[in-house]
């Protein structure tokens, strides 16, 4: 009896290191946009466990609309992940409701979606896809039934491909209809939870894009609720991450302060001038300048200053300050990982930090905080 004690016991610690293993090292994704073709050449794509080129869009009549070069123009890409073993998925994108209701109620235009999409996937270098479908708006019963089939039926299709390829999805946060049931997540190898943009340019009040917590309706904890409750595990969940703020004219100082006007895109660290034509400031420069405050409850910074003119500015980021926070999280709840997006908005600051993180044994004892000002 005492024998058989001892070997539970060895087999019950085994487990326990296994998931704090699994807990410290969760995975790296990034998102390597069209409109940055050079942002991956800046580090070995070793630092990723998988990457996604972003992207490739979907017409309502099913078939792909805008490829973004690929795959001709992507070589050096492919020839770059094939040395490092790091996967490249497809992300296939629709945000139009009115182009998703019309593909699917059409059988022959789903059909040729699932053509295109399985010729896609079969393409050298390529390890899977994954389906960007962000709508937010009321779709029928009806559009949707016929949507998840269709996500069942890409899985199926992939997993015969020789090697099998992956599929994961985009998960939208907040919207009013559930395009996903927890039988389809069942077909999907991971899902990247919609982290980001909580806050919009066209919000009325300022306020985290990215908030851990709080009292609006997309935060990372009621994401991963929500992921839970359909039956994901733990270790197929990626929160992604926004490596940009937005910034708004705003009417008072007080934080979240009602916005004046739309909010404009602000990149982590700065762009080579042309590269990204509409993002013309860069929150280093602005903190350096105004310095920044951090939010304990959303787990993310922002900072304030007046313009020349007067007016109010409030911007709002994550840093590495949030990036610990919220990678704290991860690791308290042994979700799998984050998904940068897009690669090129940091100059690799971020990024480089949270790889050190992961690559601890334990979390990190520092913050973080300011290293990115040093």
């Amino acid at each position: 009896m005492i024998y058989l004690r001892l070997i539970l016991f060895l087999i019950s610690g085994f487990f326990c290191l296994q998931s704090s293993v699994i807990a410290a090292t969760p995975k790296a994704w990034a998102y390597i946009s069209w409109w940055l073709p050079d942002s991956w050449r800046a580090r070995s794509l070793a630092t990723f466990d998988r990457v996604l080129f972003f992207e490739l869009k979907v017409g309502a009549t099913g078939n792909i609309s805008e490829r973004n070069g690929w795959p001709e123009k992507w070589g050096d890409l492919r020839s770059a992940a094939k040395q490092t073993n790091t996967p490249i998925d497809l992300t296939l994108t629709l945000f139009d409701p009115v182009s998703f209701n019309t593909l699917f109620s059409s059988v022959a235009s789903t059909d040729r979606l699932l053509r295109e999409a399985t010729s896609l996937a079969n393409q050298p270098g390529v390890s899977g896809l994954q389906l960007d479908f962000e709508i937010y708006t009321f779709v029928t019963p009806e559009v949707i039934t016929r949507y998840r089939a269709f996500v069942r039926e890409l899985s199926k299709r992939l997993n015969k491909q020789l090697p099998a390829r992956q599929l994961s999805i985009f998960f939208p946060i907040g919207g009013e209809s559930q395009l996903y049931d927890a039988v389809t997540f069942r077909y999907l190898n991971h899902v990247v939870l919609q982290g980001y943009d909580a806050h919009w340019k066209g919000s009325k009040s300022a306020g985290p894009l990215s908030p851990l917590n709080g009292n609006g309706a997309a935060t990372w904890k009621k994401a991963v609720a929500q992921g839970l409750a359909l039956g994901i595990p733990r270790s197929r969940l990626l929160i992604s991450f926004p490596l940009y703020g937005y910034e708004w004219e705003v009417r008072d100082k007080t934080p979240r302060s009602e916005t004046v006007g739309d909010g404009v895109t602000v990149s982590f660290a700065p762009i080579a001038d042309g590269l990204v034509p509409e993002i013309q400031f860069n929150v280093l420069d602005r903190v350096k300048k105004y310095g920044s405050n951090f939010d304990a409850v959303s787990g993310s910074s922002y900072y304030q200053f007046r313009k020349k003119n007067g007016r109010l500015v409030e911007g709002w980021f994550e840093d590495m300050t949030s990036l610990k926070y919220k990678s704290d999280y991860l690791l308290d709840e042994n979700i799998g990982g984050i998904a940068f997006f897009p690669l090129g908005y940091d100059d690799n600051l971020l990024i480089d930090f949270f790889v050190r993180m992961r690559n601890q044994k334990d979390k990190i004892s520092s913050s973080g905080e300011k290293f990115y000002l040093k």
